[in-house]
Order: C-alpha cells, then sequence, then structure tokens
C-alpha cells in the first residue's frame, strides 16, 4: 500500500495547523520550507498519513492553494481518502469538498462528477455561471417535464434552464420561484423538472464543455419521479444548450456508462422505468457530438443483458463493461464483457 512520505506528511500537517493559527510561527517557517524542499525532491505524496490523505487533509482545512500543490506534484484527485477502518464508507476527495473554490480546482483537475455532494454540483459543473432567467408570472406552465417529438429537440425553456443553473431538485424549484405550495399541475398528469438526479453521466470534451446525460430524479413514491432521456450540454462559463428527444429514439435512462469516442459518446447500460427492461438485452446508445442525435447501436455477440450501475473503461478499441446489478431481479453483475467499438460484437472475458 502506497504511503506518503513520512517527513513531508508530517511537516505538511504542521503547516496546515500553523497557517490556521495552532502554532508558532517558527515552526509553521519551518514546516513550510520542509514541504516544499520535499515535493520539489519528488516526495510520494499519494496514500494515506494517519487514516487520511494529504489531499483530504488539504480539502478539509480549506486550502485550495495546498490542494492545487498536492495535485501540481502527482497527487491522485479520485484516490479513496480514508484508509478502510478510518471510514464506513470510502470516498474520492470531491465528495468531500464544499468550498467552491476547491470544487472549481477539482473538477477541473479531472474529479469524478459522480463524486460532488448535489449541493455542489452547479458549481464544478460550471452551471452556477448560467445567468439568472426572468421568469414570467405565469413560468409555472413551463415546468412540467416534455418529452421530445424531434431529435434531437433543442429547448429554451426558461424554467428548465434556472433548474439546470442550480441543480435544483423539482420541490425545490417550484417553491423557490413560486412559493410554498406551489402546484402548477395535477400531479397525477406529470412531474415537474427537476436537474437533481440520481444515475446521470457527466462526460467532459476534449474543448472543455461537459455532456450531462440523461438520469432519474426521486423513486416512484415521489410526484416529481422521472426518469429522463436529455442532454444539457455545458461550457463552464455560462452557455447552456438542452436537448430531449422522442423516447422512441432514446428510451428514458439511468444509471448507464458513458464513454466519449472521438466525435460521440457510447451510452451503454439502464436501469429504466420496469416496463422498459428486457432480460437477455443491453442498451446502447450512440450519441453524436456534432449533430447531438441519439440512435440505438444493434450489438452482436454475448452481451452482458440488462445491466446497470456498472463501470465502463475504455481499453485497446473495446468497452470493459464490469459490477453493477443486472434485470430481471436487479442481480448483483459478477461477469466481465468486452464491446469491440468497431464490430459492435460482445465478448465475455470472465
Amino acid at each position: 500500500m502506497t504511503t506518503p512520505d513520512p517527513a513531508l506528511a508530517s511537516a505538511f500537517l504542521v503547516l496546515l495547523e500553523g497557517e490556521a493559527g495552532f502554532g508558532e510561527p517558527e515552526l509553521t517557517a519551518l514546516a513550510r520550507a520542509e514541504v516544499m524542499e520535499r515535493l520539489a525532491a519528488g516526495a510520494e505524496v499519494n496514500g494515506w498519513y494517519q487514516g487520511r490523505t494529504l489531499l483530504s487533509q488539504a480539502v478539509g482545512w480549506k486550502r485550495a492553494d495546498m490542494v492545487e500543490l498536492l495535485l501540481d506534484h502527482g497527487a491522485e484527485v479520485n484516490a479513496i481518502t480514508h484508509a478502510p477502518e478510518g471510514r464506513l464508507f470510502a470516498e474520492p476527495v470531491a465528495a468531500e469538498a464544499y468550498d467552491p473554490e476547491i470544487v472549481r480546482l477539482l473538477a477541473a483537475r479531472g474529479a469524478d462528477f459522480a463524486a460532488f455532494d448535489r449541493d455542489v454540483m452547479a458549481v464544478a459543473t460550471g452551471a452556477d455561471r448560467i445567468p439568472a432567467q426572468n421568469l414570467p408570472r405565469d413560468a409555472t406552465r413551463f415546468a412540467p417535464v416534455q418529452r421530445g417529438d424531434r431529435n434531437p429537440q433543442p429547448m429554451v425553456n426558461p424554467f428548465y434552464i434556472e433548474q439546470i443553473r442550480s441543480f435544483d431538485s423539482a420541490y425545490g424549484g417550484l417553491r423557490r420561484h413560486f412559493g410554498e405550495g406551489a402546484n402548477p399541475h395535477p400531479w397525477q398528469l406529470s412531474p415537474a423538472f427537476s436537474f437533481e438526479r440520481f444515475g446521470r453521466t457527466v462526460t467532459r470534451l476534449p474543448d472543455g464543455r461537459l455532456v450531462l446525460i440523461a438520469g432519474e430524479h426521486e423513486d416512484s413514491y415521489d410526484p416529481d419521479f422521472c426518469i429522463y432521456n436529455d442532454v444539457c450540454v455545458l461550457d463552464g462559463a455560462g452557455g447552456v444548450e438542452y436537448f430531449t428527444y422522442p423516447v422512441e429514439d432514446f428510451p428514458p435512462t439511468d444509471f448507464h456508462t458513458a464513454t466519449l469516442m472521438g466525435d460521440h459518446i457510447l451510452i451503454i447500460g439502464n436501469l429504466g422505468y420496469r416496463g422498459q427492461r428486457q432480460d437477455g438485452i443491453t442498451q446502447v446508445l450512440r450519441l453524436d457530438l456534432k449533430s447531438w442525435r441519439v440512435t440505438r447501436v444493434q450489438t452482436t455477440g454475448d452481451n452482458p443483458g440488462w445491466i446497470s450501475r456498472h463501470s465502463a473503461t475504455l481499453q485497446d478499441g473495446e468497452i470493459i463493461a464490469s459490477g453493477g446489478k443486472i434485470d430481471p431481479g436487479f442481480r448483483d453483475f459478477e461477469g466481465v464483457h468486452a464491446l469491440d467499438t468497431k464490430r459492435l460484437r460482445w465478448r465475455r472475458i470472465s
């Protein structure tokens, strides 16, 4: 198991505490000199020291400068922050980040967006830079979820854009804009649009834009439960594009994976509504990054089945799918399958 350089780690903690006002100035100055000298010499920064990573310590002390320093010297942004005995649930450092400057820094350095708390997702993605919308008095009519009639169907909906800007839930957005008890429509007919979701993917393009794909809000007991079939593109500087689709082309999709393949993204897997799930079928969709059109992909071979909550890794022209759940029965998926991205043929590895 990797451990950080002990002298570096000890000096780093003394530095953090001292510069927060909990140490002697002379000792703090010596600790800073030691830290800089050891980093310059290539000291190991990863691994656990006293149960935590150094990066986690810097995030906990809200020291963006120290976070950046560690990242510049090789700290792994998606490493698990606590030793197994230190936390019941192992999480990467993004899960601990709430300071906006640190959140933006971690996101820019490749932190997994799925790890960020929902309360900071607007900051992590740059959605908070979208200009505030001037909602009309009758804006409640824009609140219900709409499916597309075209592939893709761009939507310029002020309530939707405001929800994207804040990553708010349906309930939260309605209360924030229309007050307590806001009810724009009979709950039984249509849920209100939410951008607070589970099972959504966020893919960073080479030009820095983020592509957010579908996901679900809440569960079937909630009046605003919805599995979405949409794509949102954020440029991080306040620009936003939003598309939705006919369900025939892009079924409601959640807990999928999204793999960047040059000019397109392959979307693999889906939990979906109960009536969608098909035994022995793996849903594969193609999102074109120029036209934003979504098309179904027909594959051959030994596919994993109706898989969701899995991981997907691109290796030597194949997408390796493993882990997660398989339906029917929402069983643990124990196999490993590979999709040849040229022939679109699956093979079972184990």
